[in-house]
């Protein structure tokens, strides 16, 4: 599709999905904005976009002032959002140890989910004065399903899933589309699946970034509300809603399996 003369801004940009999400669009004709933690990164990045008016702005979307300095640069660098990528996050603590593991927890939250609300309510104003526009929430499979091990990852794919959906009907008057697109296992940088990349029958099931930058630019221009990446995860959910008691012994003791792992 030919996205010229509309500005994104993607965040998580310095690898993985965003990084290949901002070269994609880049490609079709959109101008966008790249924000991440890594200078270096984003510049390459810029750097090697089709186009000439791309910009960046160092970016910790966990702290909110950081989040309004990016704001300000896109309404003076650009004066308009089309699309808002609410790409950035990261997996964190494995399993919950107790008080020790609430910081862990804190900081988690405030980038997986916080990240996205501020980034979307900073951001706002240029999203309305741009209408219709679309807000993308990347979220996971694990936003509808419980991850083994990952409750504090999960969490924070559950809050952005419903925080995406009850958003999607707040404002969709004001002409702003809000969609939640939702990887299963893809390999990247921070995510890196290297056991099931390993495993023959395994890596059958994983995702490319790739794969995920084309269902967040169908989401956009279909409006989609949303993408599930690779599209047979959708089946994925059938048996948590059709066997939920069935579906919590297989997720306990898949846990357990992978702890006694560890401690052999």
């Amino acid at each position: 599709m030919d996205w010229t003369r509309t500005v994104w801004v993607v965040t998580g940009a310095s690898s993985g999905i965003g990084r290949r999400t901002a070269l994609d669009v880049a490609a079709a004709g959109a101008t966008v904005c790249v924000a991440a933690r890594r200078e270096e990164r984003l510049k390459s990045l810029v750097a090697e976009m089709a186009g000439a008016d791309h910009s960046y702005h160092v970016t910790d979307v966990s702290d909110r002032s950081q989040v309004r300095r990016l704001a300000r640069h896109v309404a003076d660098r650009h004066g308009r959002v089309d699309v808002l990528v609410n790409n950035a996050g990261y997996i964190g603590p494995t399993g919950f140890t107790g008080a020790d593991a609430i910081e862990e927890v804190d900081a988690l939250m405030a980038t997986n989910f916080f990240g996205a609300i501020y980034c979307t309510g900073e951001l706002m104003d240029l999203l309305l004065e741009s209408a219709p526009s679309t807000v993308v929430n990347v979220t996971s499979v694990a936003g509808r399903i419980a991850a083994p091990g990952k409750p504090a990852y999960t969490a924070s794919k559950f809050a952005l899933v419903g925080w995406s959906e009850s958003l999607a009907a707040t404002i969709r008057h004001k002409g702003i589309h809000v969609a939640s697109v939702e990887p299963g296992f893809v390999p990247t940088e921070g995510f890196p699946q290297s056991e099931m990349v390993k495993d023959p029958l395994m890596k059958r099931i994983l995702g490319t970034d790739a794969m995920v930058s084309k269902a967040i630019q169908d989401a956009v221009k279909k409006r989609k509300p949303q993408r599930v990446v690779p599209r047979a995860y959708y089946l994925a959910q059938i048996p948590e809603v059709v066997a939920p008691r069935l579906w919590r012994k297989a997720i306990s003791k898949m846990t357990g399996l992978r702890d006694a792992g560890k401690d052999r």
